[in-house]
């Protein structure tokens, strides 16, 4: 029963920092960068599940220019956002929260 909850606290952590992202995520000229965000369980087993967040084809290529930052065609350089980072601390925490109160 408990893993049984455990792995269901994950998902629904796991698809409030995909919403978080896709939230926070840099609207730029072409305004598309957000819909491809997403998540998927890429392993489950009788004693546990891991999901990923990542950005689908062809925006993936965006996801490290966009943290970092990056050079502009006039040669100065963008500030890096790091909306992700900052997504996921929250996410840890709070499925660290909703763990303990599950045990």
């Amino acid at each position: 029963e408990v893993i049984k909850n455990t792995k269901k606290i994950i998902h629904e952590v796991s698809q409030e920092f995909k919403s978080n992202t896709k939230r926070d995520a840099p609207k730029g000229k072409r305004n598309k960068y957000n819909k491809y965000i997403d998540v998927k369980t890429t392993y489950e087993s009788i004693s546990g599940v891991t999901d990923t967040w990542y950005v689908k084809d062809p925006e993936y290529r965006l996801t490290h220019l966009l943290k970092n930052g990056h050079q502009t065609r006039n040669g100065g350089r963008t500030k890096g956002n790091d909306f992700i980072e900052k997504n996921y601390s929250k996410a840890e925490k709070e499925l660290e929260k909703r763990i303990n109160e599950e045990l």
